[in-house]
């Protein structure tokens, strides 16, 4: 009997574990962290920026309502609303300068993935599906992708929901003390640390206290006094953590409530999809809101039959259920506000892929009946696991690399001109170019940054007048960066115009220009 060479028999054991679940879990996770490499290289927000010096004023000792520091145009205390991130964030532009903001993001998605795709696998999702479903809604919710705190929160979230699955295998064989005691201090750990990562956490307590009560409903062996039991402790620790929250429940609220006052209608995260779509580049909101609709839309309908064939007890309903109840609110009323849509739409990942494991398993069935369109050899062949898998390899190999080149110090592009700016300088430029500015340029202080609650309301609104040639710019400004793009136009004309400014340095779109006193002095440094 001929032996096979050695290459064939190496070949036939990479397919066996290319068949196998693990290397797929494995390999839709590498390529999925490959995009998250790509996002954190591209970052379009800024507020990590000035939250890293915020963070290194801490690490110096100044307290948490502190007095400006880095802004010419504004005066009065400023309210941090994630100072132990800021703290985190500090440390890293510390430590790397840019590619410490840069393995933060990295890090923090690629935490976000992963749990997500935990929380999937033990809701009965598959790995090729689970990928599927991930890619157009991690596409769709990018905007909140990023080094800020608020992908931490959503962490916590997950792990909230993972929490209360685990536990409730448990809470009926032990005894009712110990489960108050575990399910208290749980509570009161995740809101004491959410709320000092961000202060949008005192809201989401509830919604977790919410999450936890369907978890409970959902527990199997549990009589109806533990789960009160149940429900009121992890209410009341979670309660309690937002007590010991950065200024206390009352203060946080209020300026919960101002920054919500200012921001409605100005800033992009806090329109509504009608608002958006009036805007430049507002369109892309439509496909994302639709697609994320139809998502929830799809799985609601799997969830409900799930539920009626296999009732309450089954262990993916202790799972999905608590997603759904916070991620369909936040979609809905996403579409009035869209930076709820953003949460809505991470939150339902893990439901969207069993539910598309689900549909699958559907197609599988009838292909395996010769029923319709599935069984045609062409479909046989593109909807197989084999196909699909040696694809991702295929990209994943080719995408590794350009994990490696993208990042490039993942340095915004408008840090060319930036490192350009006279030293001292009082700049006026819009909050994106302020962002880095503050972090990088200690010396130059800004005009605007993305502390919108701290400038309040009508300051946006100068900008916005400024920006538009209604108003002009401050005449104490010394130094002004703009974008080069066409809703800038008549700005940047306005300034090449003007005798009271000189071009200094362009890069990447963007323009510099100073005052003729300070034109050819030499350049700050730049980290």
């Amino acid at each position: 009997m001929a032996l096979s060479p050695p290459s064939t028999r190496q070949t036939s054991k990479l397919r066996l574990l290319m068949a196998t679940e693990r290397f797929r879990w494995w390999l839709g996770f590498a390529v999925l962290a490959i995009m998250g490499a790509a996002r954190a290289a591209t970052p379009t927000e800024r507020d990590p920026f000035w939250s890293a010096r915020a963070g290194l004023e801490t690490l110096d000792g100044t307290p948490l309502a502190r007095p400006d520091t880095w802004s010419w145009s504004a005066e009065g205390l400023w309210y941090p609303n994630s100072p132990a991130w800021n703290v985190v964030l500090g440390l890293a532009w510390e430590g790397l300068g840019f590619w410490g903001l840069f393995w933060v993001a990295f890090a923090t998605t690629t935490a976000l993935i992963g749990l997500a795709m935990y929380i999937a696998k033990c809701a009965g999702a598959r790995a090729l599906p689970t990928f599927f479903a991930f890619v157009p809604l991690l596409f769709a919710a990018s905007a909140g992708l990023s080094a800020r705190a608020t992908v931490m929160i959503q962490i916590l979230i997950f792990l909230s929901v993972l929490f209360a699955w685990w536990w409730g295998s448990r809470a009926a064989s032990r005894s009712i003390a110990q489960s108050l005691v575990v399910v208290g201090a749980t509570g009161f750990a995740l809101s004491f640390a959410g709320n000092w990562i961000h202060l949008s956490f005192m809201m989401l307590a509830a919604a977790v206290a919410v999450m936890w009560a369907v978890a409970w409903w959902a527990t199997p062996g549990l009589d109806a006094l533990r789960r009160l039991g149940l429900i009121g402790v992890g209410t009341i620790g979670l309660f309690a953590g937002c007590v010991f929250s950065p200024y206390g429940i009352g203060l946080t609220l209020e300026r919960s409530r101002a920054v919500s006052e200012i921001c409605v209608g100005l800033i992009s995260e806090w329109m509504s999809l009608p608002t958006m779509l009036g805007h430049e580049g507002g369109w892309i909101w439509l496909p994302i809101t639709v697609v994320t609709l139809i998502a929830a839309g799809a799985t609601v309908a799997w969830f409900v039959r799930l539920l009626r064939a296999v009732g309450r007890f089954d262990a993916r309903i202790r799972l999905i259920a608590p997603l759904l109840v916070l991620a369909l609110p936040a979609i809905v009323y996403g579409t009035g506000m869209l930076r709820f849509l953003t949460l809505g739409t991470l939150v339902i990942l893990p439901a969207v892929a069993a539910a598309t494991t689900a549909f699958v398993d559907r197609v599988r069935r009838a292909q395996r009946q010769g029923l319709g369109f599935w069984s045609s050899k062409r479909m046989l062949r593109y909807t197989s696991g084999r196909f699909w898998t040696d694809v991702l390899v295929v990209v994943a190999v080719a995408f590794s690399v350009l994990a490696i080149i993208i990042p490039s110090g993942a340095r915004p592009p408008e840090y060319h001109v930036i490192a350009q700016l006279p030293r001292g300088c009082l700049l006026w430029s819009d909050a994106r170019i302020a962002g880095p500015t503050i972090v990088s340029r200690p010396d130059v202080k800004v005009w605007i940054d993305g502390r919108v609650d701290f400038y309040g309301r009508e300051h946006v609104l100068e900008f916005l007048r400024i920006r538009d040639g209604i108003t002009p710019v401050p005449a104490d400004a010394t130094c002004a960066i703009v974008k080069a793009e066409p809703r800038n136009a008549d700005l940047v004309s306005s300034f090449d115009e003007s005798g009271d400014w000189v071009r200094a340095a362009t890069a990447n779109d963007f323009v510099l220009w100073v005052r003729p006193d300070l034109d050819g002095l030499t350049p700050g440094s730049e980290r």
